[in-house]
């Protein structure tokens, strides 16, 4: 039987089949690798958001707070006054907010990284953070200092910005020389900012006339958490460019200036008093001077994804994936 092979006709309709079969293949290729990409671009997001709101969250519930349960309202300060801070170490209450178009201090605005993006929003929130101590006793003759009770070791150093507090008030001081269970300061102490004096009961700060208090036995003593949330530039484009930052201050009296979490492009946020059913910008708050009357915030915030051209709309920033996230947080020590 004589054999022959195909003809022209017959290789171009194999090759015609077999293009159309490859398409179909690279079609599905992309596509897979299209959802992949957009998966991983929303996990990328979820996960940022639930970060962000959680380590934020976590300063904001505890805004104002004191251990001794009298929500900040006499508190004292005699750090050596720091201009450069801004309010980083003045007490202002708890809670500061800036809208988009408000500078706060230190945090400088601009394109620059780690400086803060305009137009969005920022917030100081200051209070306590970590375990605190007892206080046995209070000494004020001599070199002044705390005794604690030998229970427990203490985790405080040198140079540490701490809160005392018992039921009378409260009072921002560092620390000069610290052991197992002795915490002394003293005016200046080699540390930045230092004190301006030793009298702790000046509620209006470093008085000329100075007022002497001394904290009662089972008084507390906790590091002072003092900090502002901002949107910041990252200076990594690839990488979507901007992320939420937090400024605070070192015991060494040095802005220090932290990146949290990437992706997050922006951030709004809004203020809501118990006496009222709406809720209010920072502007609106500081001119009625209500800052202490604030008792939940909601934050409004836009995080956008790493990876590039996998959003259907690729003229905004480069394609990426955007999302926007609003959670309201109530400031537990003032409901």
């Amino acid at each position: 039987m004589k054999q022959r092979g195909f003809n022209l006709i017959e290789l171009m309709i194999g090759m015609v089949i077999g293009l159309f079969i490859m398409a179909g293949v690279i079609n599905l290729f992309i596509s897979n690798r299209q959802t992949f990409q957009s998966n991983q671009g929303i996990f990328q997001i979820q996960e940022s958001m639930r970060m962000a709101f959680e380590i934020l969250s976590r300063d904001l519930r505890h805004t104002g707070f004191t251990p001794c349960g009298n929500n900040g309202n006499r508190v004292a300060n005699v750090l050596n006054p720091m201009p450069a801070n801004g309010n980083l170490l003045t007490w202002v209450g708890g809670l500061r907010g800036a809208d988009g178009d408000t500078a706060i201090t230190p945090v400088v605005t601009g394109t620059g990284t780690g400086q803060r993006v305009a137009g969005t929003s920022a917030v100081l929130v200051q209070g306590v953070e970590g375990s605190d101590r007892t206080v046995q006793m209070h000494t004020t003759t001599g070199t002044p200092r705390f005794t604690l009770f030998p229970d427990a070791s203490t985790n405080f150093a040198a140079g540490d910005i701490l809160m005392v507090c018992d039921t009378q008030q409260a009072t921002i001081f560092q620390t000069s020389q610290v052991t197992a269970n002795e915490i002394r300061y003293v005016i200046n102490g080699g540390f930045t900012p230092g004190n301006c004096q030793v009298a702790l009961g000046a509620l209006g700060g470093c008085a000329a006339t100075p007022s002497y208090l001394a904290f009662n036995p089972n008084a507390n003593i906790t590091r002072f958490m003092s900090a502002i949330w901002y949107v910041g530039n990252n200076g990594r484009p690839e990488d979507g460019g901007r992320s939420l930052f937090r400024a605070r201050v070192n015991n060494n009296g040095q802005v220090i200036t932290e990146e949290i979490v990437a992706g997050v492009s922006n951030l709004n946020l809004s203020y809501h008093r118990g006496n009222t059913t709406t809720w209010d910008s920072a502007n609106t708050i500081e001119t009625a001077n209500a800052w202490n009357g604030v008792n939940a915030l909601r934050l409004q915030m836009t995080l956008i994804s790493a990876e590039k051209n996998v959003s259907t709309d690729r003229s905004i920033n480069d394609g990426r994936l955007q999302r926007s996230f609003t959670q309201i947080i109530a400031l537990r020590n003032r409901i």
